[in-house]
């Protein structure tokens, strides 16, 4: 018995972000094939890794559930109904942590390219997608921005969102 196709993204909430989503979400249907939903996320506080966080873990992790729903909400009104949909959470740096979830060949690994975060540009490293590029296992999609998110600037859907409320 041969296992399912599976699409793996690095969901995040931003317009790359949102794009690589739906992108995951066609190609998913065109290979018949699983979706798998990966949010990645560290307890942090200011800024260092935090183990004392170990109490709040569940509440963490049900909340970066509830921003791989947002995510979905804001980029296609909702989840799928016609693609098997996985989501799921993992305890680490995205980069690491999608690489290793993407272990089998014909995984396809769909991540959002945008601007690295300021550390990691100080430090001359690229950002999650180039840290998956050069380290995946399976082959790598990643989707560029459109022409609206390369002339905004550190934009978030909760950004967008919260501005059309106001």
């Amino acid at each position: 018995m041969t296992e399912r196709l599976r699409v793996i993204l690095g969901v995040h909430d931003s317009l790359s972000g949102l794009r690589a989503l739906r992108r995951a979400v066609g190609e998913a249907r065109i290979r018949a094939a699983e979706l798998h939903a990966v949010r990645a996320w560290m307890p942090t506080a200011g800024g260092y890794y935090a183990p004392t966080v170990r109490i709040w873990e569940s509440e963490l992790d049900a909340a970066a559930k509830a921003e791989i729903r947002h995510a979905f909400d804001t980029a296609m009104g909702g989840l799928p109904r016609d693609v098997d949909l996985r989501l799921v959470t993992v305890q680490a740096l995205p980069g690491p942590a999608l690489v290793e979830y993407a272990y089998r060949d014909d995984d396809l690994l769909v991540v959002g390219v945008g601007r690295p975060g300021r550390l990691a540009r100080l430090a001359g490293r690229g950002g999650t997608s180039k840290y998956c590029l050069n380290r995946a296992l399976c082959p790598v999609l990643m989707v560029p921005p459109d022409r609206f998110a390369t002339e905004c600037t550190r934009v978030t859907a909760t950004d967008l969102t919260r501005s059309l409320q106001a």
